[in-house]
């Protein structure tokens, strides 16, 4: 692949992940923060959420058209490939991943259907917000199709796809959440009315960040699996060098949030406003390593372990 077509491939992957990443987090949030918040700052995270998902709703739709473009014009001959009847018509309908292609474009579809039409009624626990969360989903999941993971055997792949689909539920439940959790500190910071609303939506977001850091680390065991098997520690390639410092950010991460839940938190009862502020601080910073690490997730997706 030439270096525009992995520059374009790469920063599309980025933008879908980061979008489906928000999407999914701001949308479980409700599920399990479910305390009824003061009213000033209900409304204030309300709004909050619901910019970040038109924003985040909007770039995933046209990010995996690029991504979608992009793969086929570095399968075919160039840009001009996509005027191409008989090429597309090919891509799409003689093999596996264009179907899965189709069924990725109508998942978007339906996603921006939902998000558009009952844009009101979001992010709550309604069945919208169920149906769109459901869908992002999906559409995380679905990623594994059209990357590595789709050129393993057969008895590799269902496990393989098992893995990645724990490994990004699990990645976009946590770093999704961060963005509703950040709102709800900075609106704390302002105000002390929110202060016992924020502790107590602390304490489920460290709990289900618990069970998602777990699914994580067991996806990345699984899809690591038959990337170690094949590992020549003599030839390690630029894949290689980013599942390494893929690792040690999300090491980061961990020591951050380790922190946050067990030295931080509890100083909301004695020291409210000196927790708030660097638990706002830790969560910003949190944020800046995921885009990070995101972007690191889109490199490793279109380079290749064997260099």
């Amino acid at each position: 692949m030439s270096d525009p077509f992995l520059a374009i491939l790469t920063t599309a992957r980025w933008a879908q992940f980061l979008s489906l990443f928000v999407l999914f987090g701001v949308l479980l949030f409700p599920f399990y923060v479910t305390g009824a918040a003061p009213a000033p700052c209900r409304e204030r995270l309300a709004s909050a959420m619901r910019r970040a998902i038109s924003f985040v709703g909007a770039v995933q739709p046209l990010s995996i058209l690029a991504w979608l473009a992009t793969s086929m014009a570095s399968m075919g001959d160039g840009w001009t490939s996509l005027r191409d009847a008989d090429f597309v018509k090919a891509f799409f309908l003689e093999a596996g991943f264009g179907r899965l292609w189709l069924t990725r474009l109508l998942l978007t579809a339906l996603l921006l259907g939902v998000l558009v039409g009952t844009r009101r009624s979001l992010p709550a626990r309604n069945l919208p917000t169920a149906v769109a969360l459901v869908l992002a989903g999906a559409l995380l999941v679905t990623q594994a199709g059209v990357g590595h993971p789709a050129g393993l055997r057969p008895d590799e792949r269902l496990l393989v796809f098992g893995g990645y689909a724990l490994h990004l539920l699990g990645a976009a439940a946590w770093i999704g959440g961060l963005l509703p959790l950040r709102a709800l500190l900075a609106q704390a910071k302002h105000d002390d009315r929110a202060h016992d609303y924020a502790q107590f939506a602390l304490g489920r977001f460290a709990t289900m960040a618990s069970v998602a850091v777990a699914l994580v680390l067991l996806g990345a065991a699984i899809n690591m699996r038959p990337q170690i098997a094949t590992l020549n520690v003599s030839d390690l390639s630029s894949w290689w060098w980013a599942a390494g410092s893929k690792a040690v950010l999300f090491g980061a991460l961990i020591a951050i949030a380790y922190r946050n839940r067990f030295v931080l938190t509890p100083l909301l009862a004695t020291q409210p406003k000196k927790a708030v502020t660097n638990l706002l601080r830790n969560v910003m910073i949190d944020q800046g390593l995921a885009v990070v690490v995101l972007a690191v997730a889109a490199f490793m997706g279109v380079a290749s372990p064997t260099g």
